[in-house]
């Protein structure tokens, strides 16, 4: 049986030079390649056809991705064992993964990544929040007061939403306007801000109208890999000034 597997094996590995001439052929494109947080790498890449309202693929309703999706054949030294990277084709055409990278029988001959166009369906809005000082300073008088906050701006996507449910979680009245929100933007995803916390507040103007936005509650996926991928969500509180 060992010498079964062992020849089933070499068998299997013979065909590496041929996924390499694949990857080098006019059938192949140069993408390029980029982790969050780190620099971006030319790949070749096998570009499949577009599949319409694939199984794999999220649906229309999920964040800033088209429901159409493709597979994608990279190199064995792609870095993609793990969500948090984009795709930029040559066309320019940015995609992101729906499904987990799969390296057939676990051989490092190649990447198969599931992955649908970017498409940006919610605003990105800059917010100012204010941290607290450190320490303690003067005034012109002499009197200690507090140091003054440091504003941090971080960029999140708001979508508004009439859910009665989530409305009455973040306690959200008449007159208050209520968004999911994801850290960053759908190229730049972030965790929670270090020292943004809930009760935080930034200006922000929707429409024209200035007003104050209150972070409510953290409102984590249930799937890890789409927090790693599209941003930590959480609720908030619009009220107009």
């Amino acid at each position: 049986m060992t010498d079964l597997f062992t020849a089933a094996y070499a068998e299997v590995q013979a065909a590496a030079p041929y996924i390499q001439q694949a990857l080098a052929s006019p059938f192949a494109q140069q993408v390029s390649l980029q982790r969050f947080g780190g620099a971006a790498a030319p790949f070749r890449a096998l570009i499949g056809q577009v599949e319409d309202q694939s199984t794999d693929a999220p649906g229309v309703v999920e964040p800033g991705i088209s429901s159409r999706s493709v597979t994608v054949v990279l190199p064995p030294d792609a870095p993609v064992a793990d969500v948090g990277f984009i795709v930029t084709l040559a066309d320019g055409q940015v995609l992101v993964p729906v499904a987990v990278a799969l390296n057939p029988a676990g051989l490092d001959l190649l990447w198969v990544v599931r992955m649908a166009a970017l498409v940006e369906r919610t605003r990105v809005s800059l917010l100012t929040f204010t941290l607290a000082g450190q320490g303690m300073t003067q005034d012109r008088h002499g009197n200690p007061i507090p140091v003054p906050g440091v504003p941090l701006p971080v960029s999140a996507r708001l979508v508004a939403t009439a859910d009665p449910k989530l409305r009455d979680e973040v306690g959200a009245d008449s007159a208050e306007v209520v968004l999911v929100g994801r850290w960053g933007t759908l190229t730049a995803p972030q965790a929670r801000p270090p020292g943004v916390s809930w009760g935080s507040t930034s200006p922000l103007t929707l429409d024209g109208q200035p007003g104050v936005l209150s972070i409510a509650l953290a409102y984590p996926d249930s799937d890890l890999a789409q927090e790693a991928q599209f941003g930590a969500r959480f609720l908030a509180r619009w009220r107009a000034t």
